[in-house]
């Protein structure tokens, strides 16, 4: 039996150990993708791949879910499965042999689970392809004696769907209808291998689980389907850990692989806004749309009087209850506004107006007042919370009480929550490795972009570090702090005022318990880091006063000096400051005199891999010398984030193939950077298209080159033309670009765009902490014990360590902090 050697080869992926939980007795797993199982009757190589010198077309692979328990609640499976293959393969696809009618909320019309993969994995191509038969049609064709005929057409239409995608996730039509018979049928017609779901119960016994998979076994093996396993979801927590073990040691004495269940959990379980504006058809009619994806825990009619309403209100500490009222009862949204505006004020989850038995028409003379109080709030800037969420629907109450009542919890492509709790839960109870089959493909020399984002967040879990961000005001970096420190990508440290800061964050449905928020009015530590300012920037002129005045007036500037201090590692802001004013206090403080030489990158996730671009956002024309340093540094940073750099110096010519100044300084960089560091693989003078397709390369450049075709790192002659690249670049193909990504600093500084979103700001909280670690490890010797923001401990009454990312928090300038 082969392992994941193989496959980590050839994808361009390191294998990584696995996590003690997902070891199993007597099963070799050598890294994150293992196979279990040996397949003698299916060639899964050509299954998965295909064999390029053999066949004309590429073949791709599939798993078929089965639920057994014809429940319908897989969702978590789902979006863990398709996350999970996503992570190691270019390109994964969805596909439903019988699509449900779509819901009459759904924006693409198209099956609900169809359309919540597309969305939260930002899929392309034409959604309809991803669908066999309309469930209408199909049940009409089975009633109708044509089942023959619905099976040719569902694997018409996968075939053409599949081609272009390496492995296909299908998800079987049983608990729609035809329950397993039918499931055995369409995955015996895509000859596909089966994993069977099950949902749990808290009526059924480990012996009513094992047996229902037995006998569906069966009827799999019945059609010649090949079955990897068993996973189950939705187990009841208070038995998890028991029925988990027993039915483990069953299924393995059984020959079937048990690949793990994930327990209930209360966030999957809980109705949220987002699903009731869905369940109601609701329109929002003020507050944010972040504010709909929260739960709530209680409704409350709104029929009484304001003031006894409040009452009612506030006499449930911690509830965030869903307060339900007639459309023309507007005093109650104000007065519940007023609330939501005041820290001391009782907390709701949202507002929903129902129609009290006239037209909504009928009752619109007080809506253009509240509008226009909404809208001043969020235009005069006085206010920065978020507003209170308020919905509204065309049904008379008791018949959205009604809907209400017999909501069932689903997760919506808006279900950010829901989404992100659904892969960490699968993350941590499903070993995926026990279920798939071997994947041998030839290498492609590249790194896909969801092996680079996989590959970023398990470098920042293994070694996170210390980063701040100054910017606690806007809830963008609040949402993604809060997540950050949830799943341990980093050590987080606000600026800000505690009590503003966790009474937004509880409106908002967010715990910032893992973050540190430090109030830089009451650390007492404006003397210490005025001392330190001055110091570092006497030479400039720079007096005790002057420094006071700056740390008291940019927060930008207090958080760099936290770092010069050695209390954290890095910093990211640019949320709603300017580049000039997040890099600036870095360019004075944080320079080395080792490496003078400041620049920056982008990494660029283009749709098929991951390269970097380099000067694009600092050095204007840098000269010969400089640009041999930033071709060094880019390649380190490159290496730093997991891309084997292959250097490629740009300018309009390649190898001699034109001459002029700029070709020649191209050349003196070159000579120079191969000189300094002989072990990077550096190419140059090279024009952009023959460093990076393979074709043009073969024609442009002669005698061979470990470079031309396949460069990682490209290094542009200017700014200008850097930074008009990777814009071009970014807009034409919708890359994602992530920088500028400062390098050559003493302590990593990175910049948001103003217009960043939530995933931008983790992803650049996680490059800063790399950064930092990587830092960190290069001066490990110098490094000294620390203390921490706090005062030196943690919670728990432990000492907080150097190592744990805190710095050198004892105000001594470190060794390489130099005065510039």
């Amino acid at each position: 039996m082969s392992t994941c050697n193989g496959l980590a080869q050839r994808y361009g992926c390191s294998t990584m150990p696995l996590s003690p939980r997902l070891r199993h007795k007597g099963v070799p797993l050598a890294g994150r993708l293992v196979c279990r199982r040996s397949y003698s009757a299916v060639n899964v190589s050509a299954m998965l791949s295909g064999s390029r010198s053999k066949r004309s077309s590429k073949e791709a692979g599939c798993l078929f879910l089965s639920d057994i328990s014809f429940v319908g609640a897989r969702t978590p499976l789902l979006l863990g499965f398709f996350n999970y293959f996503e992570r190691h393969l270019p390109s994964v696809g969805f596909f439903e042999p019988i699509a449900a009618a779509a819901l009459a909320s759904s924006e693409l019309k198209i099956d609900r689970h169809v359309e919540l993969v597309y969305k939260v994995f930002n899929m392309k191509g034409e959604v309809a392809h991803m669908t066999g038969v309309q469930d209408a049609e199909a049940a009409r064709m089975i009633a109708n004696g044509q089942l023959n005929e619905l099976l040719d057409r569902i694997y018409s239409s996968y075939v053409s769907y599949k081609d272009d995608h390496d492995l296909v996730l299908v998800e079987g039509p049983g608990p729609l209808m035809g329950g397993t018979e039918l499931d055995a049928q369409v995955a015996a017609t895509l000859n596909a291998p089966v994993l069977m779901t099950m949902t749990g119960s808290a009526n059924s016994s480990v012996s009513d689980y094992f047996n229902r998979a037995m006998m569906k076994r069966q009827i799999f093996l019945d059609h010649k389907v090949e079955v990897l396993g068993v996973v189950m979801n939705g187990l009841p927590r208070s038995s998890h850990a028991l029925v988990t073990s027993q039915l483990r040691t069953r299924f393995e004495e059984a020959g079937l692989p048990f690949a793990g269940a994930i327990p209930q959990d209360p966030i999957l379980r809980n109705v949220r806004l987002d699903e009731v504006q869905d369940a109601l058809n609701a329109v929002r009619l003020y507050g944010d749309s972040l504010l709909t994806d929260v739960e709530f825990d209680d409704v409350v009619i709104g029929c009484q009087r304001l003031e006894e309403l409040l009452e009612i209100l506030q006499e449930r500490p911690g509830g965030r209850p869903l307060v339900i009222t007639s459309a023309d009862r507007l005093d109650i949204v104000l007065g519940l506004l007023a609330a939501q505006l005041s820290v001391q004020g009782p907390g709701v989850a949202g507002v929903l107006l129902t129609q009290a038995g006239s037209a909504r028409s009928g009752r619109n003379y007080a809506r253009d007042t509240i509008n226009r109080i909404f809208a001043g709030l969020v235009s005069n800037g006085l206010y920065r919370g978020s507003l209170l969420p308020v919905l509204s629907t065309d049904m008379p109450l008791r018949e959205a009480l009604a809907k209400m009542n017999s909501m069932n919890s689903a997760v919506l492509p808006t279900s950010t929550r829901k989404i992100t709790q659904c892969k960490l839960l699968f993350e941590q109870y499903v070993d995926a490795n026990s279920v798939v089959a071997e994947l041998q493909r030839s290498r492609p020399n590249r790194m896909t972009p969801k092996m680079f984002m996989h590959q970023l967040k398990s470098m920042c879990s293994a070694n996170p570090q210390h980063i701040v961000l100054p910017e606690s005001e806007d809830r963008r970096v609040l949402a993604a702090v809060a997540d950050v420190a949830n799943r341990g990508l980093a050590r987080i440290t606000l600026l800000g005022d505690p009590v503003t800061l966790t009474a937004e964050a509880s409106k908002l449905g967010l715990d910032l318990s893992g973050c540190t928020i430090h109030d830089p009015n009451t650390a007492g530590r404006f003397d210490r880091y005025a001392d330190l300012l001055v110091e570092l920037r006497q030479h400039k002129g720079m007096t005790r006063d002057r420094a006071m005045d700056t740390l008291h007036g940019d927060m930008n500037f207090y958080a760099t000096m936290m770092i010069a201090a050695g209390d954290v590692d890095g910093m990211v802001s640019g949320a709603c400051h300017t580049t000039a004013s997040t890099v600036r206090p870095a360019l004075q403080v944080l320079k080395s005199a080792d490496s003078p030489l400041v620049s920056s990158v982008f990494i660029m996730c283009l749709p098929d891999r991951v390269v970097v671009y380099g000067d694009c956002a600092v050095n204007v024309n840098p000269t010969a010398a400089e640009l041999a340093t930033i071709a060094i540094t880019s390649a380190d940073t490159a290496a730093a984030f997991g891309i084997e750099p292959r250097v490629a110096m740009l300018s309009y010519s390649t190898l001699g193939s034109g001459s002029g100044p700029d070709v020649q300084k191209v050349e003196e960089a070159v000579a120079l950077a191969k000189a300094r560091r002989p072990d990077l693989k550096i190419e140059g003078p090279i024009q952009y298209d023959a460093a990076i397709d393979p074709k043009v390369a073969a024609v442009k450049v002669h005698g061979g080159s470990e470079v031309a075709g396949k460069a990682t790192v490209f290094i542009f002659p200017d700014l200008n033309t850097g930074n008009n690249t990777y814009k071009a670049v970014q807009q034409s193909s919708g890359a994602i670009a992530m920088g500028p990504i400062m390098q050559g600093l003493l302590k990593p500084v990175n910049d948001l765009s103003r217009g960043c979103t939530v995933p931008d700001i983790i992803n650049t909280i996680c490059v800063t902490s790399i950064q930092a670690s990587r830092l960190r490890r290069g001066r490990s010797s110098e490094s000294t014990p620390t203390a921490s923001l706090d005062g030196g401990y943690s919670p728990s009454g432990s000492p907080r360590a150097s190592a744990s990312g805190n710095g050198n928090g004892s105000g001594i300038i470190p060794p390489q902090l130099t005065p510039v």
